[in-house]
């Protein structure tokens, strides 16, 4: 069985009961705790950074007026804490079964202008054991793909291309990815979205609504729903300054895609977390979120999933500037 599907969510049976899902959410809950705890990534900003932010008695302005860099450095370390159940139908047949543990995804990126790298760099998952499995150390791995070979892509006009016409893989992906690939720039920090905050000040406790085309703001791509966020304090990821907002709301997102060619139908609920907007940038740096989704992947090789669950979502993103 296959899982390189498992990158943004955990994906549990549609057709399961009101009770069963009842009970894993609770599960996941006791599993995996709450979102948003500190982590290594919090730290004091960086003096030249905090130069730049624009902050005064009567709050803080979340910049969009400095150029967005065209070369960047970017990782993504992604971890999904999940407890659920899934279907998954193939050509070969289709397979149910229950999911419970942690899948981390690494992915780095290189922008210079116009040429962009992808390499998945790790790609893995643990499974939770229970008392059972830790006394007769059965931990029954869960296969998933290995780390990908890097792909290279350079864009032509306003299209991006494989940068090496021979290498079939990046051909196919690159055909596949080329009318959503702006979105896929926007979701891993590549690009400023859309949308961004206003020219109004937020003070601490200051709450705002995102629904309609502000959830471009977070969700690029098909995306309705509404958010809320309150602004809860000004920190900064390793380094960057960033103001800190408390989350929660619903979501629905069609066809969203990523850099393995997977798109996927979600219907979101944030119970509660916290995200980290950059003070500088239109960018987000961190995500904590604890969660319940309903999904449906459709994959490479005619491979489909279904399912709905808990997952607790952590996103933590390095990023440097490289260049103009």
């Amino acid at each position: 069985m296959k899982f390189r599907f498992i990158l943004i969510a955990i994906p549990v049976l549609t057709f399961a009961s009101c009770d069963k899902i009842k009970n894993l959410t609770n599960q996941a809950k006791s599993a995996v705790g709450t979102a948003a705890t500190k982590s290594p990534s919090d730290s004091t900003p960086d003096p030249e950074l905090q130069k730049l932010v624009d902050q005064t008695p009567e709050g803080v302005l979340f910049r969009k007026d400095i150029p967005f860099p065209n070369n960047i450095e970017v990782t993504n370390t992604r971890k999904d804490e999940m407890v659920g159940m899934y279907s998954e139908k193939s050509e070969i047949g289709s397979q149910v079964t229950s999911l419970r543990g942690t899948m981390t995804v690494v992915t780095k990126f290189q922008r210079a202008g116009d040429k962009l790298t992808y390499t998945q760099v790790e790609s893995k998952f643990e499974k939770s054991l229970t008392k059972e499995e830790i006394k007769s150390k059965e931990s029954n791995p869960i296969p998933v793909t290995p780390p990908r070979e890097a792909n290279k892509f350079v864009k032509s006009g306003n299209t991006w291309k494989p940068a090496d016409s021979t290498n079939f893989s990046t051909v196919a992906l690159a055909q596949k990815l080329s009318p959503v690939f702006d979105q896929l720039l926007v979701n891993n920090g590549l690009a400023s979205p859309t949308q961004w905050f206003g020219k109004r000040r937020l003070k601490i406790g200051d709450s705002l609504s995102l629904t309609g085309n502000t959830l471009a703001m977070i969700l690029p791509g098909d995306a309705t729903g509404t958010l809320k966020l309150t602004l809860e304090s000004v920190s900064a990821v390793d380094g960057h300054p960033c103001g800190v907002f408390a989350i929660s709301g619903n979501y629905d997102r069609n066809h969203f895609p990523d850099f393995q060619g997977n798109f996927t139908d979600e219907k979101t609920t944030i119970q509660s977390g916290k995200i980290w907007f950059s003070l500088i940038y239109p960018l987000i740096l961190r995500m904590e979120f604890d969660t319940i989704q309903t999904q449906r992947v459709d994959g490479n090789g005619g491979l489909s999933t279904r399912g709905q669950g808990s997952v607790k979502v952590s996103l933590i993103r390095q990023w440097k500037k490289t260049g103009p």
